[in-house]
């Protein structure tokens, strides 16, 4: 896998769930809500937002246990692209590469 630029892409829930989780999250990092807010920020300058249609979503949630994960699965399909995360939920399914932290830190680093 060659990348000379890496581009991180997620569906728009991510800022719903982020926002839900971000109690959990501000703890896990040590960080107060307002620097929190300050790292998100930071974070939409990096992360391209895309939509899927009801179609690919219906298709990923026919592949996936979890319905919270369909919309990210939906968008892999769409784009064509491999997912990121340590959610073994992803794994399921045959049809998206999927990375956890550790393996695609060995991927990019080969």
């Amino acid at each position: 896998m060659e990348h000379s630029e890496l581009e991180l892409l997620s569906h728009p829930k991510i800022i719903e769930e982020l926002t839900e989780h971000s109690e959990e999250l501000c703890f896990k990092l040590g960080v107060s809500k307002e620097k929190f807010g300050r790292i998100m920020k930071v974070l939409s300058r990096f992360v391209s937002l895309k939509k899927v249609s009801p179609q690919q979503l219906n298709r990923a949630k026919s592949l996936i246990s979890d319905p919270e994960d369909a919309p990210y699965l939906a968008l892999a399909f769409k784009l064509g692209i491999d997912i990121w995360s340590n959610d073994s939920h992803f794994k399921e399914q045959p049809i998206v590469r999927v990375f956890r932290t550790d393996e695609l830190v060995k991927e990019l680093k080969s």
